[in-house]
């Protein structure tokens, strides 16, 4: 019987921040994230790319508070709007007025984060144009930098995950590495509490049946 891709949903831990963001291919926008962060230069950076791809995780690193866009505030320097390809009317109008005040508040910034890219003009030409102001990067998705990080993730907390094990949640679970290090951090307790340490495909069919999940 074969299984379609579950689509979990476990809460993020720990805390993002740039230096446990798995780079990969994202060398560059990492960079200049850090970049941002030090000197706000540049102040505006846009990051498209698919679900699953670290997106909101930068953006947490870089200011992110809530889905909402936030309004200007003189008592705050770094700004982060995700999935921007979502917004309402009345969200774009926020955006565009939060761009206009970032981009004449010197040393403050604002990433914005989306699916698509500003090239497809998916949002209204006013914004579109707006998010190649700064700097643009598609962030690449994960492959072998991301089961290194599992892998090591892993050994870290002393528990072992078979081959079997990996080669099905490659083929079933979101190639997401925020979902899959949450799910580790969650199985990890309970194969502590049942004084196992090693991750099989029965094992892991077992917690998320347990936790809801229709396998």
């Amino acid at each position: 019987m074969l299984f379609e891709q579950l689509p979990l949903d476990i809460s993020m831990e720990p805390a993002a921040t740039l230096d446990n963001f798995v780079v990969g291919a994202n060398g560059e926008a990492l960079s200049c994230l850090k970049k941002m962060r030090e000197s706000a230069e540049p102040q505006l950076a846009y990051l498209w790319g698919e679900s699953g791809v670290g997106k909101t995780h930068l953006a947490i690193a870089m200011g992110l508070r809530d889905c909402a866009v936030p309004t200007f505030s003189d008592a705050q320097f770094h700004y982060a709007v995700d999935d921007v390809d979502t917004l309402s009317e009345e969200g774009l109008d926020r955006l565009f007025a939060l761009i206009n005040e970032v981009r004449v508040h010197p040393g403050t910034t604002l990433v914005m984060t989306g699916k698509r890219s500003p090239a497809e003009k998916f949002v209204r030409p006013d914004v579109c144009t707006r998010l190649t102001w700064g700097a643009v990067f598609h962030i690449m998705p994960l492959d072998g930098e991301m089961w290194q990080a599992l892998s090591e993730q892993a050994r870290e907390r002393g528990i072992e995950v078979t081959a079997e094990a990996e080669a099905w949640m490659k083929t079933y679970l979101p190639r997401d590495i925020k979902i899959l290090s949450s799910l580790l951090s969650q199985m990890d307790r309970e194969l502590l509490a049942r004084k196992k340490a090693v991750v099989t495909v029965p094992a892991l069919k077992a917690w998320l049946a347990k936790h809801g999940e229709n396998l």
